[in-house]
């Protein structure tokens, strides 16, 4: 199975602390994001990995050299059109994508045997940051925008297993309020039409690092691990 990670994000932020560097190098104990995300996948024996890269991409390169393969991801169009930078990198049924720019600890030995596609997901007390998934029977039916409810619920953990057919829903889906192309709205899309997106628990610790709250956080999960 092939990979692509997604590492283009400006990470606005966390500006004081990414001001010369891309988001994924931020440092989680010895690793940066990047290399902890990229290890895991190679404890999964996936070698062969795509990186989409954008903001200060050089200095990505510099860090990883020739260990992945690299695609750029020209201006910042939202998360499906970094995906589609990579499409020529993937010439296989089906593969693993994620999100480059957060810290977690499952080692998704349990959600690679699932028959794609499926979707990481993550419980959390607030979802309001994230926006709140609803799933019936393991089974992932709709992806709801950031609202100002609090009630605890699932929240999409940017894990992926995709049908490399995921790259004709992606030329389908329209700009987003946002003015980017959001990877939700084409999974929505792709659910609606009746692809089985199988909804898996991540265990253990996870956290999208938005803030220096969330770094913080992070290297105290990290320190507890070495100390163990």
């Amino acid at each position: 199975m092939k990979a692509v990670v997604l590492a283009a994000g400006l990470g606005k932020r966390l500006a004081t602390v990414t001001v010369e560097k891309p988001k994924v190098l931020v440092k989680i104990g010895e690793k940066t994001l990047i290399e902890h995300n990229l290890d895991k996948l190679r404890r999964l024996k996936i070698n062969q990995i795509a990186l989409v890269v954008g903001y200060k991409g050089e200095v990505v390169k510099e860090l990883l050299k020739k260990t992945v393969a690299y695609y750029q991801q020209a201006q910042q169009l939202g998360t499906a059109n970094a995906l589609y930078c990579a499409k020529d990198f993937i010439d296989e049924p089906y593969f693993l994508a994620m999100n480059g720019d957060m810290f977690f600890t499952d080692p998704l030995t349990d959600f690679v045997q699932l028959k794609p596609p499926a979707i990481a997901v993550y419980h959390v007390k607030d979802p309001s940051r994230y926006g709140r998934l609803e799933i019936k029977k393991g089974k992932l039916l709709s992806v709801k925008e950031k609202a100002a409810e609090k009630t605890a619920g699932f929240i999409n953990a940017g894990v992926y297993l995709y049908p490399r057919e995921i790259f004709e829903w992606i030329q389908k889906t329209p700009l987003s309020p946002r003015k980017e192309y959001e990877i939700t709205d084409t999974i929505q899309m792709m659910v609606d039409a009746g692809w089985d997106f199988t909804a898996y628990e991540l265990k253990g610790f996870w956290r999208d690092i938005a803030y220096v709250s969330d770094i913080e956080e992070a290297r105290k999960v990290t320190s507890r691990i070495k100390t163990k």
